[in-house]
């Protein structure tokens, strides 16, 4: 597993895409596959420093840092039968290897993510030296998945611009998916209820006028909220973020405990003990075909989940009226929403239970790398 991202045994905050080579490595193991996942040194020895320390942090016997110029040089040597490389990042470190089959995971939209972090500004060169890379990617790869049905399409035309014969290709919808974080129990049912606005902030997702109606509802009896929204590290996110005047003020309310960034073990811990999670955002082009990785957190977590109606993972909270679906763009619906969370905690502690069924057939890695073990039983 080839993954562009730190991962949980390395004991430091991750991200999406770490958290993704995690889901499929965790997966892969449960149907019975030997899986090592791979960083490279140059990422990973900065995030070290990034969280205090550039002594390297700990890192589990199947994780293994190496120099990206040296990944082909890896895979030589190593002989695995298959490398999964997580989006294109890469492809520019990697050739054809005797022996060794690629699988690409078109894990995101890379190319709309790049559009949208420079605000106005349209990224031109960063665009095709993006795009040239994705190509050779393609064009390596044996064997491709995507994360998430509603990218099928956008990734089928690249796999057809790269010159690939698409009807003779193995292509799987491997959804997003990571251990899961509760009891084989029924939820707590309770009094009150504890929101939490929990995840990374990226330049393309600001969160919106909604804001001031949860902070609205924030001295009513038994109503609490955890925020812990750090700065993404990818994302070249500034301080000037659309959302920050918000965030501040709403994280000055007394109601209100703010945390700092944590191990996703610790993460998950904290996220399993709160009732509803709020994952609003503007919409835009991305987004629309976003994976929302923290959400996908909260249901692996048991976690009901507030949430837009135009992305991948909006579809999966309708099939299992696991949380509430609401327009961002429509503040006075999304306070009715929060009305609702708060008057009616049987309504809360019922799609708290869809959330657990939920994630046992759509988020557990054992039931969502299914497809890509079909793939490399036929590779």
């Amino acid at each position: 597993m080839i993954s562009n991202d730190i991962v949980p045994a390395q004991e430091m905050p991750v991200a999406a895409p770490g958290l993704r080579a995690f889901g499929l490595a965790e997966g892969l193991r449960a149907h019975g596959f030997e899986v090592k996942t791979v960083l490279t040194r140059g990422f990973a020895e900065r995030q070290w420093f990034r969280f205090g320390s550039a002594v390297p942090h700990p890192t589990a016997p199947d994780t293994v840092v190496v120099a990206a110029r040296r990944l082909a040089g890896f895979l030589e040597a190593n002989s695995p039968a298959v490398a999964i490389m997580i989006n294109s990042n890469q492809a520019d470190h990697l050739r054809p290897v005797e022996g060794v089959r690629y699988v690409l995971d078109f894990f995101a939209p890379k190319m709309l993510e790049t559009l949208y972090q420079r605000g106005e500004e349209y990224p031109a060169g960063e665009l095709e030296l993006l795009r040239e890379r994705k190509l050779r990617a393609i064009r390596l790869a044996d064997a491709f998945i995507v994360n998430g049905e509603k990218k099928v399409p956008y990734f089928l035309a690249w796999l057809l611009q790269a010159g690939r014969d698409v009807r003779h290709l193995p292509f799987e919808v491997v959804n997003m998916c990571v251990p899961l974080a509760f009891g084989g129990g029924e939820p707590e049912m309770r009094e009150g209820v504890r929101f939490a606005i929990a995840g990374y902030l990226q330049q393309w997702g600001t969160l919106g006028a909604w804001v001031g109606e949860l902070e609205g509802r924030l001295d009513r009896p038994g109503v609490s909220l955890d925020l812990l929204t750090p700065w993404h590290w990818g994302g070249n996110v500034e301080r000037a973020h659309a959302s920050k005047g918000d965030l501040d003020r709403i994280a000055a309310h007394p109601s209100v405990t703010a945390h700092g960034q944590m191990r996703f073990s610790d993460f998950r811990r904290f996220l399993a003990g709160v009732d509803v999670a709020v994952d609003l955002f503007e919409h835009n082009l991305e987004r629309e075909y976003a994976m929302v990785t923290r959400s996908v957190v909260a249901l692996a977590c048991g976690v009901p989940v507030v949430h837009p109606p135009f992305t991948e993972v909006s579809r999966m909270i309708s099939r299992y009226d696991a949380g509430w679906l609401v327009d961002p763009a429509r503040p006075r619906e999304v306070g009715r929403v929060f009305d609702e969370i708060i008057a009616n905690p049987e309504e809360v502690y019922r799609k708290k239970k869809n959330a657990r069924t939920l994630a046992r057939e759509m988020v557990d890695p054992e039931v969502a790398v299914e497809p890509l073990a079909r793939i490399l039983e036929g590779l």
